[in-house]
């Protein structure tokens, strides 16, 4: 069996050093992979960007990684690193070797990287933000998460039903990254909403429609900042694997016709990009 640091979903008691804040990238509310050109970085690495914020200090980007490929080469970025393996396998230098759906999270001052040589070609789905350089003791230090490792919550009955496993929470500010998991014939009972915090996603596999915009396939990516109103129409054909990020707790703000109505005194709703929150429990979810 490997040796492996495993992930603590939340980050500030295993990294404690490790920054929370996030740059805010700009709204995208609907974008497909295919839409971003490749980039060639030279020795068969390339890449393809699919958001960032002004000042680049935030990024979430798509990389296709050759076999025999090493990190003395081309390297993958610098800062807080989350790495999602799309397909293919990528070897770190700890020993662990991260199978297609794999998460690995570490942070890197000078540009270096964790992972050396695969064996065959890998695509992997990068996020990265800038900060502080972490303490000596977590520098270097990379959180892997193999998915049979993901602890799957369930939320909502009948076809309201999905699932969730928290990959990384920040314990101080909120800040979350999970993945998702949606069943054929799905569909959102959220209403229309806005939270007061971003989110962002991209879908794995499957199928989502989230209002009139086209239907989110594999490859697909949104980032809603604060404030931006969705929820009225969600649905899944064929269910949906995602990966979401959110920079805080998300509230959920109900709107009607006439403005934001307010939740009454005692009822507490929460929810992610598809309605729903890593903290909720059946009773809370619509039926």
């Amino acid at each position: 069996m490997q040796n492996r640091v495993h992930a603590n979903p939340h980050a500030s008691e295993c990294c404690p050093h490790v920054p929370s804040f996030r740059p805010m990238k700009p709204h995208v509310q609907y974008r497909h992979m295919s839409e971003s050109a490749w980039i060639d970085l030279g020795a068969g690495f390339r890449c393809r960007e699919l958001n960032r914020d002004e000042n680049e200090d935030a990024t979430i980007s798509l990389f296709e990684v050759p076999a025999g490929w090493s990190d003395s080469e081309i390297r993958l970025g610098y800062g807080d690193l989350e790495v999602f393996v799309l397909s293919g396998e990528l070897a770190f230098s700890d020993g662990v070797v991260g199978v297609a759906g794999s998460y690995h999270r570490w942070f890197s001052d000078d540009g270096s990287t964790a992972a050396v040589r695969p064996e065959g070609p890998a695509t992997v789905l990068v996020q990265r933000a800038l900060g502080a350089i972490p303490s000596r003791a977590t520098e270097g230090v990379v959180l892997h998460m193999d998915p049979v490792d993901f602890q799957w919550r369930g939320h909502g009955r009948g076809r309201n039903r999905s699932e969730m496993a928290v990959l990384r929470e920040d314990s101080h500010t909120g800040a979350q990254t999970y993945a998702l998991r949606l069943p054929p014939g799905w569909v959102g009972r959220a209403g229309q909403h806005f939270h007061t915090v971003s989110e962002e996603a991209f879908i794995v596999a499957g199928d989502v429609a989230l209002e009139d915009e086209p239907v989110y396939t594999s490859g697909s990516y949104l980032f809603r900042p604060p404030h931006v109103v969705h929820g009225a129409r969600e649905r899944s054909e064929t269910g949906c694997f995602a990966l979401t990020w959110t920079s805080g707790p998300i509230d959920f703000n109900y709107v009607t016709v006439e403005g934001p109505m307010a939740v009454p005194s005692g009822i507490t709703r929460s929810g992610g990009c598809f309605g729903i929150h890593s903290h909720q429990t059946d009773s809370e979810n619509h039926t």
